[in-house]
């Protein structure tokens, strides 16, 4: 399973330290989804960062994103639909940089 099939299937499981550990130590986040929702846009740096944001994100959204109808474009493209505080967001998202065997950095746009 790959880098970007794994990042999906923890945002389903709801686990913040198993996302964060997809990626490198000063990997990047980058998440514009969210201003479908009137929040602003995630731009998180670094591990710890990216684990803590997740983990407020879980108890503000009451547990595991809704994540459906996943399309897998290749390796490090995916199409899906995310559902942000009972409203379902099509989003794109980019495996931009991969360091090491780890996420540099993920890009998540909606559609």
């Amino acid at each position: 399973m790959g880098l970007l099939e794994l990042f999906i299937e923890r945002l389903q499981e709801g686990d913040a330290a198993k996302i964060a550990d997809l990626f490198c130590d000063d990997g990047v986040i980058h998440d514009s989804s969210y201003i479908k929702v009137g929040k602003d846009t995630m731009h998180v740096v670094g591990k710890m960062g990216i684990e803590m944001i997740f983990h407020n994100r879980f108890g503000m959204n009451r547990g595991p994103f809704q994540i459906t109808s996943i399309q897998m474009l290749n390796d490090r493209a995916a199409w899906y639909f995310i559902t942000h505080n009972n409203t379902v967001v099509p989003v794109t998202a980019f495996l931009s940089r991969i360091e090491d065997g780890k996420i540099k950095r993920l890009n998540i746009y909606p559609l």
